[in-house]
C-alpha cells in the first residue's frame, strides 16, 4: 500500500506540473511553465536559455507546429529600439494572418524570438539555441553584421536565414548552399550596391529632387559618417568608387565612441555629410557634431541612409530641428498607390494603434518575409497530407525558388496578404511556380543570391516625421 501511495503522489505530482531534479542536477519538465525564469523545457528536462530569448508569438499552443526563430536587436545601448518593434510588428502581423488561415498543410507556425541588443557574438549565441535546442526550420534576422555572424551558424544546419533588413552587398555572393542545389540565405531587402548608386545619383544632380519650392545644391565635398561593419563600410565603399573625387569619411563602432567621426568632419568641412549609420548612433553624433560647429548653420547638410529612417532619431527637439529638411533614400517600403501596400498599411494600423508603418524602414520587408517563408514550407509540405514532406531549411528554400518565374515564362500574380495567401499555399503545395507581389514591391527574386531588386523612396525630414517625395527605381550599371 505504501509502495502504490508514493506512486500515486509522483504521478500526480508529474501531472501537476511540479519538476523533479535528475541526479546529474537537471529538473524534469512537461512545459516551461515548469521551469525558472532563466530556463526553458527541452526534451523535457529544465535547460539555461540565453538571455533574451524569452518570448514566444504565434500558434503556442497548437499541435505539430512548424517552428520558427527571430533574432532581432529589440534593444541597445540607448534602451528601447522603436523601429526594431515596428518592424517585429509587421514579421507578428503576418505570422498571425496565416496561422488565422489554418497555416499550411493543417500545421500552424510558431516563433521563438531573441532580443540580440545589436550584438553579433550575443546573436551567435542565441542562434546556436534555436537550431540546436528549439531545432527551428527558419531563421529572421535583422541587419547586415548581424545576419552575417548569425549565417555561420543556420547554414551548416541548414536553416533557412531570411532578412528584412540585411542590405549589404557582401551577401550576393555569400557561398550558402551548404552542398545543396539552393543558397540558404535570402532577403527582402535589395542590396546596397544599389543603395550607393540612388544615393549618388541623387548628389551628383543626375536624379532630380522632386520638391517643390526648395532647390538642391550639388556638394562639391561630401563627408560620410559610417558605422564600423558591413552596412557602413559597404555604403562608403559604394560612394567613394562612384564619387571618387568628392568623397571622405570616418568610421565609429556601432554603440561606441562618435569622436574620431566628429572630428573628421571638424578638419575636413564637408557641405554635405551621409550619416551611413543606426539611429542610436547617429542621435548622438549629431548633437556632437553641432556642439564643434559643423552644422547647417555654419554651411554643413545632412543626408540620411535607410538605417535612420526612424522617428526616434527626431525625438530630441534640437536634434529634428537641425535635421528639418534633410533628404534620406530608403527601399520603397510606402507605395500609396499600390493596392498591396496598401491592404498592409490598413491592417498594420488597426493591429498596431495607428502606427504609420511608413514611418519606419523595413516595416512591409519584414511582413513579406514571414509570407515569403511560410509559402515555402506550404511547398515543402507538398499535396500528399497523408505522405506530407518534411519541412526543412532546404526544403524552403527550393520553395522560395517557385516564387518567380523563369524569364519568359509567365505565372500566375498573388499578392502576399491574406487576401491571396490561400490559392498561393495551394499552387505551392502543388508545386507549381507562381508570381508574388509584396507589399514591399514586386520581389521578382534572383534566385541564385536569394535578393530582389527593390525601388527607393527619396524622403524628407518634415517635423518629426518623414515624408516621402518620390519613389526612384535604380537603373542597370
Amino acid at each position: 500500500m505504501r509502495a502504490l501511495g508514493m506512486m500515486t503522489l509522483g504521478m500526480a505530482l508529474l501531472s501537476s506540473g511540479c519538476s523533479f531534479t535528475t541526479a546529474g542536477g537537471l529538473s524534469e519538465c512537461t512545459t516551461s511553465g515548469d521551469c525558472g525564469s532563466n530556463s526553458v523545457c527541452t526534451s523535457g528536462f529544465c535547460l539555461p536559455q540565453p538571455a533574451g530569448c524569452d518570448q514566444v508569438v504565434g500558434a503556442t499552443s497548437a499541435a505539430n507546429p512548424i517552428v520558427l526563430g527571430a533574432l532581432l536587436p529589440l534593444t541597445n545601448a540607448s534602451g528601447n529600439a522603436e523601429i526594431e518593434q515596428q518592424r517585429f510588428n509587421g514579421l507578428k502581423l503576418a505570422l498571425n494572418e496565416v496561422n488565422s488561415l489554418e497555416g499550411v498543410g493543417g500545421r500552424q507556425f510558431v516563433m521563438y524570438v531573441c532580443d540580440t541588443k545589436a550584438d553579433v557574438e550575443n546573436a551567435k549565441t542565441q542562434a546556436t539555441w534555436l537550431v540546436n535546442d528549439k531545432q527551428v526550420v527558419a531563421v529572421f534576422s535583422a541587419g547586415s553584421a548581424q545576419t552575417t555572424g548569425v549565417s555561420t551558424i543556420t547554414i551548416k544546419k541548414n536553416v533557412l536565414l531570411m532578412s528584412h533588413t540585411a542590405t549589404s552587398a557582401t551577401f550576393t555572393n555569400l557561398d550558402d548552399k551548404n552542398g545543396g542545389p539552393v543558397g540558404l540565405v535570402w532577403r527582402t531587402t535589395p542590396s546596397d550596391a544599389l543603395q550607393g548608386r540612388v544615393i549618388s545619383e541623387v548628389l551628383s544632380g543626375k536624379t532630380a529632387i522632386n520638391d517643390p519650392g526648395n532647390t538642391f545644391t550639388v556638394p562639391a565635398k561630401i563627408g560620410v559618417a559610417y558605422v564600423n561593419d558591413n552596412y557602413g563600410q559597404g555604403l562608403f565603399s559604394q560612394l567613394l568608387d562612384r564619387l571618387p573625387s568628392k568623397v571622405g569619411g570616418a568610421q565609429y563602432e556601432r554603440n561606441g565612441d562618435v569622436g574620431t567621426a566628429v572630428s573628421w568632419l571638424k578638419t575636413n568641412k564637408p557641405d554635405l555629410t551621409v550619416l551611413a549609420g543606426f539611429t542610436e548612433d547617429n542621435a548622438r553624433l549629431v548633437p556632437a557634431a553641432v556642439a564643434e560647429q559643423v552644422k547647417v548653420a555654419n554651411g554643413n547638410r545632412w543626408f540620411l541612409t535607410d538605417a535612420s529612417k526612424d522617428p526616434t532619431l527626431l525625438s530630441n527637439d534640437a536634434t529634428a530641428a537641425e535635421l528639418a529638411g534633410t533628404y534620406g533614400t530608403a527601399p520603397a517600403s510606402a507605395r500609396p498607390d499600390d493596392s498591396v501596400y496598401q491592404l498592409f498599411n490598413s491592417r498594420f494600423r488597426t493591429a498596431y494603434n495607428n502606427t504609420d508603418p511608413a514611418q519606419f524602414s523595413f516595416t512591409a520587408h519584414a511582413y513579406d518575409a514571414m509570407y515569403l517563408v511560410t509559402l515555402g514550407a506550404a511547398y515543402a509540405i507538398g499535396n500528399d497530407l497523408n505522405n506530407p514532406g518534411a519541412v526543412t531549411g532546404d526544403r524552403i528554400a527550393m520553395g522560395l525558388t517557385k516564387l518567380t518565374p523563369p524569364s519568359g515564362q509567365t505565372a500566375k500574380t498573388y499578392s502576399l496578404g491574406p487576401v491571396q495567401f490561400s490559392g498561393a499555399r495551394d499552387e505551392l503545395r502543388a508545386g507549381n511556380i507562381v508570381n508574388v507581389r509584396g507589399a514591399s514591391g514586386e520581389l521578382d527574386f534572383n534566385n541564385d543570391t536569394g535578393e530582389a531588386i527593390s525601388p527607393y523612396e527619396l524622403f524628407k525630414v518634415s517635423g518629426k516625421n518623414f515624408t516621402q517625395l518620390q519613389v526612384i527605381t535604380p537603373a542597370a550599371d
